[in-house]
Formats: structure tokens, sequence, C-alpha cells
């Protein structure tokens, strides 16, 4: 890999369409990579002590960030264009989305029995509670995001989408352990490995 950054750097330079992201691209990435840190840094104290997370994470994390990424998408278009968004109704099909994607997901996991969860209701409830509200987040934050860039005259396709699946992924995670805990704690399911 290392060999082929010269081969791909002067790619890359000789193509004036891509030229100045040779310089401009890597910040946002960096600091991304940083903060999706946090989601290990949980993900790994908790992954011996709820049995699943490990399973549903990936999921959680992965929907709620592409949804905020195609919402941070699609006003930096339109932003581009010059085109006004219909932000309300963007929105509420977006998190509409979430809804049958989740509860398949969840009866593949129910039907499968993957996972090694104790799954009862309560969990379904929380899961799917927890899965909405980090969708939730990430459309605005999508939406937060890239206005706010766009303001101060930073690019949104360069800026947002890093950044946002990054944060995403650290609320995610910390938000499906404390639906766990808060689980086990109460009694209402037996999730931590014994």
């Amino acid at each position: 890999m290392f060999g082929s950054i010269p081969f791909f750097g002067l790619s890359v330079w000789r193509n004036k369409h891509v030229k100045d992201l040779l310089f401009s691209g890597w910040t946002p990435i960096i600091i991304a990579m940083l903060i999706s840190s946090g989601a290990g840094l949980v993900l790994e104290r908790y992954v011996d002590q709820f049995k699943g997370l490990a399973m549903l994470t990936p999921i959680l994390c992965g929907l709620a960030g592409n949804l905020g990424s195609i919402y941070a998408s699609r006003i930096s278009t339109c932003l581009h264009k010059g085109v006004q968004e219909q932000f309300k109704k963007v929105e509420v099909i977006l998190l509409l989305m979430n809804v049958p994607i989740q509860v398949l997901f969840l009866l593949i996991v129910w039907f499968l029995d993957i996972g090694h969860l104790d799954f009862t209701f309560a969990f379904s409830i929380s899961y799917f509670i927890v899965a909405m509200i980090c969708t939730f987040l990430a459309l605005k934050m999508g939406k937060s995001m890239t206005l706010t860039f766009w303001k101060y005259k930073y690019d949104p396709d360069n800026y947002v989408l890093p950044y946002l699946t990054a944060i995403i992924d650290v609320i995610c995670t910390s938000l499906l352990v404390v639906a766990f805990a808060w689980l086990s704690a109460n009694g209402y399911a037996a999730l931590e490995d014994l």
C-alpha cells in the first residue's frame, strides 16, 4: 500500500478536477477516525458484558449513519444547485424508512435466533427506540452540519460525511450500551454473559 502512494498521488496531481483534494480532504478523515475510535472503546469495554452487542452495533450505526449521510448529501446538492430543500418532508421519509428495515432485522434475529440474545418484547422495544433516536439525531445533525459548513464556505461534501458518521457511531454504540444496561438492571432480559 505504501508503495502505491506515489503513483496515486501523482495521478491525482495530474488531474486538474481533483488536484485540490490532494491537500484539503485529509483533516476531516483523520479527525473522524479519532472520533470513531470512541465507539471502538465503548464497544471494547462492553462487548463481553452484553451478549449480542457486537452483532447489533454495525446495523444500528450503519443504518443511522447512512440515512444521515444521504440527507446531508441531498442538502449539499440542493445548496450547490441553489434549490430549496423540503426539509420536513425528506426527514419524515428517511425516518420512516428506518422502521421497516429495523423491524425486518429484528424479525431475522428472532427467527434465526442469532446473536445469543434473550429476545424479549422489552428488548425489541428498547432496541427500536434506540434505533429511532439514533436515526433522528443523524438526520438533525446532518442538516445542521451541512448548513453550518456551507455558511462558513466549506464544502459539506468533504467535511460533513466523515464527521457525521463518526459521531453517530459513538452515539449509537453508547445508547445501545445504555439500553442493554437498563434492560439487564431492571430484569427485563438476561443479557449479560455468565
